[in-house]
């Protein structure tokens, strides 16, 4: 037999496995199909109409979910100097409701400013969520903890109410600035002030604040390099970031990691019309583009998950992850400001 005719006779049998493997390697990401659909259907004026009146986060929306995650977030800060009593404080994407910032208010800050991409806040009911947290501080309220929020990081050793970290003082004179703030409108108070979307640097002042925080909101920022810069930007010298986000799938595949198995155009059509989506960016990332601002990185605490799709059913964009990325589900990190930051 001619050589040339084993050659072709073995690259048929190689195609043949081939064909036979790619509906089997098609078939584990049909769970790929509805998001894609559903991303189409933001194309369709009525549908799209009705995805933005039903817009939601989910979450901030409860009182004890907005107690639970200002709580934890202000007892790890704790390790690191932050004193709440007075304080200048920000939040990225508040979602549903301002709930989280006005704990923070209660809990003895001065001034919290939330900036969202789409004004989800303007449908809660700012009043009844103030009454609620009002009381859980009157009562101590310990800190709802892992079994009633499994998925709320950062976690504690301790859930008693941190009575040597909140400042409850005149508790009724800042029950009435916040409902007097609610009902002149968030968007000009100086105590308590709401902006969406926001655009730009220059909706608060440099060197203004002195924490800014986020809770399940760093994943779906387009524009990390900018955000990051700004978050620098506003605050004080020696100034803190406390962010907790995950870094997964969500909603988008059965598997943890199913993000990733998209390729970029698949991703684009997921995303549709929607105003954010996932960034799909690893923890490396996130860490690389702080320093690059300027911060210093304090603390970091990672989740690990070592389940999920294997490598090679990612595509080629995210195959070649750090090997500490692909099994990096969510974090939690301290950033600071230095006291002294380079021009």
């Amino acid at each position: 037999m001619k050589a040339h005719t084993v050659a072709r006779r073995k690259r048929s049998l190689t195609q043949r496995r081939v064909d036979s493997w790619l509906p089997v390697q098609n078939m584990t990401h049909a769970w790929k199909v509805p998001h894609l659909v559903k991303g189409l259907l933001t194309y369709v004026p009525a549908v799209n109409s009705l995805r933005l009146r039903r817009a939601a986060t989910g979450g901030s929306s409860s009182s004890r979910y907005c107690y639970a995650v200002w709580l934890r977030h202000l007892v790890v800060l704790d390790r690191f100097g932050f004193r709440v009593r007075d304080a200048a404080i920000g939040e990225l994407g508040p979602g549903d409701s301002v709930g989280i910032g006005m704990a923070a208010l209660l809990s003895g800050a001065r001034r919290y400013v939330g900036l969202d991409v789409v004004p989800y806040a303007i449908t809660a009911d700012l009043e009844k969520m103030l009454r609620e947290l009002a009381q859980l501080y009157r009562s101590s309220e310990p800190i709802p903890d892992d079994d009633e929020f499994p998925k709320v990081r950062p976690r504690l050793n301790s859930y008693d109410f941190p009575d040597r970290l909140v400042s409850r003082e005149d508790l009724a004179g800042k029950i009435a600035k916040i409902d007097a703030a609610i009902r002149a409108g968030l968007t000009d108070g100086v105590d308590l002030s709401y902006h969406a979307p926001w655009t730009s640097m220059n909706v608060v002042q440099p060197g203004s604040l002195d924490l800014i925080f986020s809770q399940a909101v760093l994943q779906y920022i387009d524009d990390l390099e900018g955000t990051y810069r700004a978050l620098f930007s506003w605050l004080k010298p020696g100034g803190l970031c406390s962010h907790a986000t995950g870094l997964g799938a969500n909603n988008y595949s059965p598997f943890w990691n199913g993000h990733w198995a998209y390729s970029d155009f698949e991703w684009r059509v997921v995303r549709g019309r929607r105003e954010c989506l996932l960034n799909r960016q690893p923890l490396s990332v996130h860490l690389q583009l702080a320093r690059s601002s300027g911060f210093e990185i304090l603390h970091v605490d990672s989740q690990h998950n070592s389940s999920g799709l294997p490598v090679a059913s990612l595509s080629r964009r995210f195959s070649t992850l750090a090997t500490a990325d692909l099994v990096t589900s969510g974090a939690m990190f301290i950033l600071r400001k230095p006291l002294n930051p380079r021009p």
